[in-house]
């Protein structure tokens, strides 16, 4: 007998064995056991999910000489000829090499008569999205109504080229991408079945090659077996599939982080004297991106993950040491390089630019830091308050919220009463840069919405805070409940006296007289433009 590939020799032949579509199963087999059965079914889904090797079985279902059961014998004349694809009275029609209006008068002419030997005769239409628009019109009322011996199952993976009028006279079922654990148990019972020896990392790295699809995934290993036999080694499938170490990926992360670029290009190097993908390289690289953003923000779970065991410690590490806003851009960057590499002349040069932009971007600072520095009059940082460049980069840590004043040591009564309250340490004159240092400290977003020092006074207990005209927003915001007490507990901290905060529009002055001045002139605007390059355009009323 000829050679089978494992995607033809372990096709499931009955409803439970197709693995992760349970909700299509479950539903066509209780239609089966309760008599209702539609006249036309409609499969979509990626593909290598399962779509034509459930509408095989459900011809057996429908066809089984032992009598209409959602569990066929698979042994009588009826379901062997179904599963190898020479029954009469099930045809499969392949829409792809099959598009035009004269194959589906055929397909009308041969409706009308009646089975061979079966109890219904089925077309099972694959790709039916490639009928052109004169086939589908013609297939319309032979759809809608056709004779009581005839059913119609119709696959397809691009749901959204069907006309409404074929989908609406049609059940659909919509076929889900495998899980990932399940293709690797799948992958598991079949290399035991066949008595090879191969380790769970190949295992998994064959499982991911699937990307949801069962058929790429045995179609992989049908390749790792041709090439290493029945003893299977890593090394094997690293090789042949193109798998990039995981260590490799890691220590470019750890490059990143480090701001190495002379590692970064000895790696790609490296990449370059192994011959591998550099597109691929890329995608792995997006999927480490991708894991340690799900583990920053949900912990070390491997179902979400899809990582063994030994990875946890370096995984748990570097998600530790990226702040969440640099692994978003690493991510859109790494993205757009994976779409350029399909077509870029010399991609091997276009990877290592993109990785030194990730060393670059790890230096940016936040904009609403950049925006606070500005407001306040102080001069952004390029480094984003992480270190500088030829320092290993730490995450920027979110500011904390600092402790609570500890309470004086209890005093009698008697004196408390006669006692006034500690003077102040801090002259007036530099209560506002102090307030605004500790603001920037505590909670950054307020810090940007507050002016410059110079439109800050302190004097008499009360903090007079003045706002450009026209400021509403500005106002509102710095007006709320709670905007007021924290810029009273820290005003407290600085002065030692709680003050009442007063805003006043009209205190930022008439700037008429700046009105000619050129805007590029003005040293918090010369310092934004230095941090983010760009243009400024003044918008004329």
């Amino acid at each position: 007998m000829s050679y089978q590939v494992i995607a033809r020799k372990y096709r499931p032949q009955t409803f439970d064995e197709v693995v992760g579509q349970r909700l299509v199963t479950r539903t066509l087999k209780n239609a089966i056991e309760s008599g209702r059965i539609a006249h036309a079914f409609l499969f979509s889904g990626v593909r290598g999910v399962g779509k034509t090797t459930t509408a095989r079985i459900l011809a057996k279902a429908l066809n089984c000489h032992e009598g209409l059961s959602p569990e066929p014998c698979g042994k009588c004349p009826s379901c062997q000829e179904i599963a190898a694809s020479n029954s009469v009275d099930v045809q499969e029609i392949d829409a792809a090499s099959n598009t035009g209006v004269d194959s589906i008068r055929e397909l009308r002419e041969s409706v009308r008569y009646g089975t061979s030997r079966d109890r219904f005769k089925i077309f099972i239409i694959d790709e039916v999205h490639m009928l052109s628009n004169a086939a589908f019109n013609a297939l319309l009322k032979t759809l809608e109504e056709p004779p009581q011996h005839v059913k119609f199952v119709m696959a397809t993976t691009e749901v959204h080229k069907i006309p409404v009028t074929i989908t609406s006279r049609c059940q659909h079922f919509e076929f889900k991408p495998i899980q990932f654990a399940e293709i690797l148990q799948r992958l598991k019972d079949i290399v035991k079945a066949e008595g090879i020896e191969i380790s769970n990392y190949a295992l998994r790295a064959i499982a991911n090659e699937g990307q949801g699809s069962m058929r790429d995934a045995q179609s992989a290993l049908d390749q790792v077996l041709s090439y290493g036999g029945s003893e299977i080694s890593d090394e094997d499938v690293r090789s042949l599939l193109g798998v990039v170490d995981e260590g490799l990926i890691a220590e470019v992360a750890d490059a990143v982080l480090g701001q190495n670029r002379k590692a970064l290009l000895e790696h790609m190097q490296a990449l370059l004297e192994s011959g591998s993908d550099p597109q691929h390289f890329c995608r792995e690289l997006v999927q480490h991106v991708r894991n340690l953003m799900v583990c920053r923000a949900a912990g070390w779970d491997e179902r979400l993950l899809h990582l063994p065991d030994t990875q946890r410690q370096k995984v748990e590490e570097q998600a530790k040491r990226f702040s969440g806003i640099d692994l978003i851009r690493f991510y859109d960057l790494l993205a757009k390089t994976q779409n350029e590499l399909r077509w870029h002349n010399r991609p091997y040069i276009h990877l290592e630019i993109a990785l030194m932009k990730l060393v670059e971007l790890s230096r940016l600072p936040d904009i609403e830091e950049v925006i606070g520095q500005v407001r306040s009059g102080q001069a952004p940082s390029v480094s984003g308050g992480s270190g500088t460049a030829t320092a290993e980069r730490e995450p920027r840590p979110v500011p904390p919220e600092p402790a609570p004043p500890e309470p004086a040591p209890p005093e009698p009564a008697s004196e408390a009463r006669d006692e006034p309250p500690p003077p102040s340490a801090v002259a007036d004159a530099e209560v506002p840069q102090q307030l605004l240092q500790a603001v920037r400290n505590r909670k950054p977003d307020l810090a940007g919405l507050l002016p410059g020092a110079e439109k800050i006074r302190y004097q008499d207990g009360k903090l007079v805070i003045g706002l450009p005209r026209g400021g509403g927003f500005q106002g509102r915001m710095l007006g709320s409940k709670e905007n007021r007490r924290i810029l009273k507990d820290l005003c407290a901290k600085i002065t030692g006296s709680r003050p009442s905060v007063e805003l006043r529009e009209d205190d930022a002055g008439d700037d008429s007289s700046d009105a000619g001045a050129d805007p590029e002139k003005d040293p918090k605007v010369r310092a934004f433009l230095e941090a983010f390059p760009g243009k400024y355009i003044v918008e004329k009323e």
